[in-house]
């Protein structure tokens, strides 16, 4: 065993990936931004109208982009709470089946009254 100290809640860590994970799954914006083609200046505002159009085609697949990120991120961040969760599961169950293997293959007979390591008196000092 490492010797580590590291207490780990799996159920949140599962529950905290889940709720991520559905986080996800709702669309997190309307979906004019997640427009497939370029905004057409079809009038009005007069001569505003091409300039509004084209920072809006400008701007919306950027916002395409940054959500992509945002929901890939996640993602990723859900996987990697998901896998700590496991490893910190298999680690309990290796420490458990360590501490049954020493406890199965203990040394028969009487143990010794004092272990001789502790007759030194420098036992327990670096």
């Amino acid at each position: 065993m490492s010797g580590d100290h590291i207490k780990g809640d799996t159920d949140a860590m599962r529950e905290f990936a889940s709720r991520l994970m559905s986080s996800i799954e709702a669309t997190p914006v309307s979906p004019i931004s997640r427009i497939g083609e370029a905004t057409p200046c079809q009038g009005g505002l007069d001569a505003f109208c091409i300039h509004l159009t084209h920072v809006e085609n400008e701007t919306i697949p950027k916002l395409q982009t940054f959500i992509t990120k945002v929901e890939q991120g996640f993602a990723a961040y859900a996987a990697f709470v998901q896998q700590t969760a496991v490893n910190y599961l298999r680690a309990d169950e290796t420490g458990r089946q360590e501490i049954l293997t020493a406890f199965v293959t203990r040394p028969t007979g009487n143990p010794p009254d004092l272990d001789p390591r502790l007759l030194d008196p420098r036992a327990g000092r670096r």
